[in-house]
């Protein structure tokens, strides 16, 4: 069975509503994009790209692009914040594509977010509105009305929201819930890799892990820029924001305690290249679906930084929704698809990603230790393109 023709409309131009366009174009749907930026681009440096990702992007066309794009995964440690210990290696590329058939990419934001968006182009050159900010909706039994900041409105039968963590979708549908600090703020610098202290370069991939804070590194775009993140837990409240400037006093002042070899990277920072955004967060959803809407991505389960699968998650969610349509009669039977086979994996995910953090950052009575990584919990053996679809069951 597959849906009627739908009109489908997208709100937001990210790597989840770009790679749920695609996924919808690929099983022969068409849709419309809603992005509220004037190009549709992706700022930021690095992402993770985990096999049960990869299996999506294989499946659409674009992974080996975005393979290409990023290079090859080396071998990735966990080091003691003072001593520079090695606590925990992990695996190569090669590794990884033996144990699941799919690879293991860090690459640039950037890259994948050009690869999914130039598939999505490709498959339909006017599918995509730039400068819609989504305002609000209304919706009843027969369509959907979506209302943007420039005027402008737009019918169709279903919406799907994939506008991020403060999504303006979900408060539009489910209220408008507080967006709360985490207490976690992080920093991002993208270096020239010639600019890496040699002994970085040793252990290229590596998060160091310490009270209250976790540095990592790695190369992207085939080893000629490093990417270097702080995450640390900051009770004072941060600003939201991807580009907001950090000096690289506070930067520095936050890990003189580090072992040499990070300090030194630390210290390698150019001026002016170092950002600062505070980490919010939701409860998940309880129920992705009302009426003719649904989300998807961090719309629906705001996902935090400490497994890297925030990307990764939201690929997974993708697919699936394209899949479920796919393979329903009605719309409201591809969302209770979606919903039935998405909710306790992503949900999961978000929780146990709140939970690394403490493990990581050494609140637990451990102390700072290397947790559970997403491959210790299994995330990564899971394809999303031959997962079992759930039954169209409505759930309490």
């Amino acid at each position: 069975m597959t849906v009627a023709p739908l009109r489908i409309s997208i709100i937001g131009g990210g790597i989840g509503g770009l790679t749920a366009a695609l996924a919808l174009q690929h099983f022969g749907f068409r849709v419309s994009l809603f992005e509220q930026a004037r190009e549709l681009r992706e700022i930021g440096a690095g992402v993770v790209i985990s096999p049960n990702a990869m299996h999506a992007l294989n499946f659409l066309g674009v992974g080996e692009r975005v393979a290409q794009d990023a290079g090859p995964t080396e071998l990735y440690v966990v080091r003691h914040y003072q001593t520079g210990e090695v606590l925990k290696t992990r695996w190569t590329g090669p590794e990884f594509f033996h144990h699941f058939g799919a690879s293991y990419h860090q690459g640039h934001r950037g890259d994948l977010h050009g690869a999914l968006a130039a598939a999505v182009v490709r498959n339909d050159p006017d599918c995509v509105f730039l400068e819609h900010r989504f305002e609000t909706l209304t919706q009843d039994r027969d369509n959907v009305v979506a209302t943007f900041a420039n005027g402008r409105s737009h019918e169709s039968d279903v919406l799907i929201g994939c506008d991020g963590g403060a999504s303006r979708v979900r408060a539009a549908v489910f209220g408008d819930q507080i967006v709360n600090y985490t207490g976690q703020m992080a920093f991002r610098a993208l270096m020239p890799i010639a600019s890496v202290p040699p002994r970085i370069m040793k252990n290229a991939y590596a998060m160091h892990v310490g009270v209250n804070r976790a540095l990592l590194h790695y190369p992207l775009r085939n080893r000629t820029i490093m990417n270097v993140v702080g995450l640390a837990r900051e009770p004072k409240w941060q600003e939201e924001g991807w580009q907001i400037p950090a000096t690289l006093d506070e930067f520095e002042a936050l890990y003189a305690d580090f072992h040499q070899d990070a300090l030194d990277l630390v210290h390698a920072i150019a001026p002016g290249t170092l950002f600062k955004w505070g980490l919010r967060d939701r409860e998940p959803l309880q129920h992705y679906t009302k009426g003719r809407v649904t989300m998807l991505g961090d719309a629906a389960h705001p996902m935090s930084p400490f497994l890297g699968q925030g990307a990764c998650i939201a690929i997974e969610d993708a697919l699936v929704l394209g899949r479920a349509f796919a393979a329903a009669a009605t719309f409201a039977e591809a969302f209770a698809i979606y919903e039935n086979t998405r909710k306790e994996r992503a949900n999961g995910a978000q929780l146990a990603s709140r939970q690394q953090a403490d493990e990581l950052q050494g609140v637990t009575e451990r102390g700072a230790n290397p947790g559970a990584h997403a491959l210790t919990r299994g995330l990564y053996a899971y394809n999303p393109a031959t997962e079992p679809l759930a039954p169209a069951r409505v759930q309490a």
